[in-house]
């Protein structure tokens, strides 16, 4: 790999020779040191999250200074292969919230193809665990369609899981399909880790083969050629249906950037044979026409007062839409002014309206585009 042009101290404060570093060389897959983060932390720069405001510093395994020494960098065993089958994506699949029924949508009467359930959800409440663990999730849940499980979460508890983990949790909540194991990637840490996560994915993936279920590879990464390196190696490995959780690159305005990349490498791979679902988001996105969507925010933004009317979200107060008869199957031909005035009478039932309503509005958008 060529050196990129950039000002480098010849000997950092970390002890290495820059141009020597063995994180600097292809032995690390591509990882490119272009400043070194010990020497700014030496000098008292943090970074949020990672050094600040905590007490720890998350990239303590990395630095050699004090007398510890870095890993070497991680390699990839072998691959497997194998034909993975396809999840089927309907175009929008909701999330639900494990711990309030409300989100429960099948219970009010109105069927849905497909939900994906938090996983950490489950592991942040034994008690929600354990009866999901005994019955399934479909029991505990008294769903039919299919369920899928997300492994999308906190990076707390990422750390806390191995394979034989997210195993153990599959053979007892048994469901339909499970996303591979998540990772967590900055872009502003030495990628020296961002790399050892996006291998660790890879592994992941390479171990979930095993399982005998739908599987949906992640597109993951903290620059484009990591995201496009796991992707080319759960394709080798045989997985045609892939998730991107984009909620943190939509809110800082890089999906735009990422994502037709991605779907380039997908098309190319496999010839447009395959699935993609974008998690965490599920607005603002109509130009990309063969994508599902996943969030939540259906049942958050009724929980507090939002309502979707043509996939744009408004207060119900909102005179714009406030006296629009609405005639979906939670509506029924009521206004948003009607909901305001159940809320007062019966918030619960309000709050069951407005959550169907949202569902209802996002599906119905998602079919006709």
């Amino acid at each position: 790999m060529e050196v990129l042009k950039v000002n480098v101290l010849r000997r950092s404060r970390c002890g290495f020779d820059c141009v020597s570093c063995p994180y600097f060389k292809k032995a690390c897959i591509g990882c490119v040191i272009e400043t070194c983060l010990v020497d700014k932390c030496i000098k008292g720069t943090s970074y949020t999250g990672i050094t600040h405001p905590k007490s720890f510093c998350r990239l303590r395994p990395y630095c050699p200074i004090g007398g510890k020494e870095r890993p070497s960098p991680v390699q990839v065993s072998s691959l497997g292969r194998k034909q993975v089958a396809r999840i089927k994506f309907p175009r929008f699949i909701p999330e639900i919230d494990i711990s309030d029924e409300r989100s429960w949508i099948w219970r009010e009467g109105f069927q849905v193809p497909a939900v994906f359930v938090p996983l950490w959800q489950l592991l942040t409440n034994e008690n929600f665990l354990s009866k999901a663990s005994s019955k399934g999730l479909h029991d505990y849940l008294g769903f039919d369609g299919k369920i899928l499980l997300s492994t999308v979460m906190p990076d707390e508890l990422i750390d806390r899981l191995e394979t034989k983990d997210y195993f153990r949790l599959i053979e007892e909540l048994r469901p339909d399909a499970t996303m591979v194991p998540d990772n967590y990637t900055y872009t502003d840490v030495p990628l020296y880790q961002s790399w050892s996560q996006t291998i660790r994915l890879v592994s992941f993936a390479n171990d979930f083969l095993e399982l005998d279920i739908p599987l949906i590879g992640l597109v993951k990464g903290a620059n484009l050629r990591q995201m496009d390196w796991a992707v080319r190696r759960q394709v080798e490995m045989g997985y045609v249906s892939f998730a991107m959780p984009a909620r943190e690159l939509f809110e800082e305005e890089m999906l735009d950037y990422f994502l037709p990349q991605i779907l380039l490498t997908l098309r190319r791979s496999l010839r447009n044979d395959f699935e993609f679902l974008l998690y965490g988001v599920g607005v603002k996105l109509w130009e990309y026409k063969d994508v599902s969507f996943s969030n939540l925010s259906w049942f958050l933004r009724a929980k507090h007062g939002e309502y979707y009317w043509d996939g744009l979200f408004y207060d119900l107060r909102d005179p714009s839409i406030r006296f629009e008869e609405c005639y979906c199957e939670a509506c029924g031909g009521m206004m948003p002014q009607d909901i305001i005035d159940l809320w007062f009478d019966d918030k619960e039932r309000a709050m069951r309206t407005l959550a169907a309503h949202n569902l209802l509005d996002l599906s119905r958008l998602w079919q006709r585009r």
